[in-house]
């Protein structure tokens, strides 16, 4: 069986910070140098090394380059990247400009972005090219900025439009007043949603809100820095990739593809969450090694999420639950969540809705290690805290001449806001329909829903959502 090659695209300066730390991390787990990308007396780097890394070179000797473009319309994270990592990437894959985005989505979308975006397609093309059986692009950004937001729509929709058969996973950092560096992030999100919603297969939010609580309270950092949180992004991101980069015994498929067909139950209903455990500070993960049965309990608490919000008081659409390490208490793993699957406000119109995938491999810092992805109807709580600072700012038209000056239209900013509403209706409905009762007609046919006066209906979500809208 063909593996399924993975391309990674780091926008922005959060992206291509979170990417540097990812690659290093990855390199690491596959046994290649991550200055030189070179492996100890030329031996063949661990597990299927053919997912990520590109080798240059026939037989002894080689070197594995990994497959990534990393961008940004400003040069100092990019020349960062190149000062400290050696020859690792590609050099005509590490592109920037002088200008930058200036914190405002208008010139990533609009402006600067569209002069660059040839020539980044142009060396994603040359990646696609390179690929025996391209299973998918992972896009890291922040939606914050004016590039991660801007640029980073920009990229995804050209993506789509001339590779629709590839799927996309835009990883998107959401940005926290505490962690704040743009007055104007909340308008960058909310215009980067409606791309995140109509173009990308699905969106892993990384939400900084929760990092930083999550870096204070399980790491016991007084005041996290960027570099704290890109560290918990990269612990979540390593797992979720390692059961596409390692065999193992998976009930989870390898293939981005398949990862995403088993969380996106439908189209609108594709933004996901993560949570990771053990959350103990890297430095004392083999002092402090939790039981198969804390590490599982962690992983669902309300506190260990990387969005701020509550899931077990929402419903959980679908879970993927991702495990990696020693296997000598597999038995004692199944039966853990087994037991906790049954806890799980689930809903009941998705009855295959929790997957389990498992793989041999140890990460860098854990023996054992858990990566729970979940489409969970609490995350319209994160959205909606956005639209709420969005409504603050624009209700007062506060900095909105930086867009409009750029080519943006009153018009078309107030459709912007529209559809991040509809998104998170859509969430909310999903919420609403699965905590109705199950009702089966006597046929045995279709689920029936129980309306407030007694009646049923045989309305679809499909439906539901679009009497809501």
């Amino acid at each position: 069986m063909k593996v399924n090659n993975v391309i990674v695209v780091s926008i922005g300066q959060a992206g291509n910070q979170i990417a540097a730390s990812f690659w290093k991390t990855i390199c690491q787990e596959h046994g290649i140098d991550p200055l030189t990308g070179q492996t100890a007396q030329a031996q063949e780097p661990r597990g299927n090394w053919s997912a990520f890394f590109t080798r240059l070179g026939d037989g002894s000797g080689g070197s594995f380059v990994p497959r990534a473009v990393m961008v940004d319309l400003e040069p100092s994270v990019i020349e960062g990247v190149k000062d400290t990592s050696g020859s690792l990437f590609n050099p005509a894959n590490l592109i920037s400009r002088t200008e930058g985005a200036g914190g405002n989505f208008a010139v990533g979308y609009l402006g600067a972005g569209r002069e660059v975006l040839p020539e980044v397609m142009s060396r994603l093309d040359n990646e696609i090219d390179k690929c025996d059986n391209v299973g998918g692009i992972i896009v890291l950004h922040a939606t914050g900025g004016g590039t991660g937001s801007g640029f980073g729509s920009l990229l995804i929709e050209s993506l789509k439009e001339k590779h629709a058969e590839i799927p996309v996973l835009a990883c998107a950092v959401l940005p926290s007043p505490q962690v704040s560096s743009v007055v104007t992030e909340p308008y960058n999100t909310v215009f980067s949603l409606h791309t995140l919603r109509r173009s990308a297969d699905a969106c892993l939010i990384f939400d900084n809100e929760a990092l930083f609580e999550l870096a204070h309270r399980k790491w016991n950092i007084e005041s996290p820095t960027v570099d704290d949180l890109n560290l918990l992004i990269t612990e979540a991101l390593a797992g979720l990739t390692a059961s596409m980069r390692f065999s193992g015994f998976l009930t989870v498929e390898i293939s981005l593809r398949e990862l995403l067909t088993n969380l996106v139950p439908q189209p609108s209903l594709h933004f996901l969450m993560c949570s990771f455990a053990p959350l103990t500070p890297p430095d004392r993960s083999k002092f402090e090694e939790l039981g198969i049965e804390e590490m599982i309990k962690s992983l669902f608490d309300n506190g260990s999420v990387f969005a701020a919000c509550n899931p077990m008081e929402g419903r959980f659409l679908s879970t993927a639950v991702l495990y990696r390490g020693i296997m000598d208490d597999k038995p004692q793993a199944d039966s853990a969540l087994a037991a906790m699957r049954e806890q799980l406000p689930l809903t009941y119109w998705i009855p295959t809705a929790f997957k389990i995938g498992y793989v041999e491999q140890s990460g860098i810092s854990h023996r054992k290690s858990m990566v729970l992805l979940a489409n969970n109807t609490e995350i319209a709580r994160v959205l909606d805290r956005i639209c709420a600072n969005f409504d603050k700012l624009w209700q007062r038209k506060a900095f909105a001449n930086w867009y409009l000056n750029e080519g943006m239209s009153e018009e078309q900013i107030n459709a912007l806001r529209a559809s991040a509403q509809e998104l998170i209706q859509s969430y909310q409905v999903a919420e609403e329909s699965g905590a109705k009762a199950k009702v089966q007609d006597s046929s045995g046919d279709s689920p029936r829903t129980i309306t407030d006066d007694g009646r049923t209906s045989s309305m679809s979500l499909r439906d539901l959502v679009d009497r809501r809208r």
